[in-house]
């Protein structure tokens, strides 16, 4: 190595920059969009809790259901589960699973 200085710097800062850029893809690709009406159960699956509360609020508010929170987002996972287990996750709406549409 103190004989190849120039390279091992070089080697050092491909390095560096390899991780510098495998960190920055996997925080952007780890910030999940919103989920919405039209969201599948499988996106349901992978979103954070925080995503998960963020949709029971904004169904009841759209729909004006009189199911709390907490109610919305143990159905829709529970219909959402079921999905799974049929297969169908990746093809049914959080609407539909709300509706058990499957």
């Amino acid at each position: 190595m103190s004989q190849h200085k120039r390279e091992t710097a070089a080697v050092i800062v491909v390095v560096v920059l390899l991780v510098a850029f495998t960190a920055a893809s996997a925080l952007s690709s780890s910030r999940a969009s919103a989920l919405s009406d039209a969201s599948t159960c499988s996106e349901w699956a992978s979103a954070g809790q925080s995503q998960q509360a963020a949709y029971a609020r904004l169904y009841v508010t759209e729909y004006r259901s009189s199911r709390s929170t907490g109610s919305v987002e143990s159905a829709l996972s529970s219909a959402c589960t079921h999905a799974a287990y049929l297969g169908e996750a990746d093809d049914i709406s959080l609407v539909a699973a709300m509706n058990h549409a499957f």
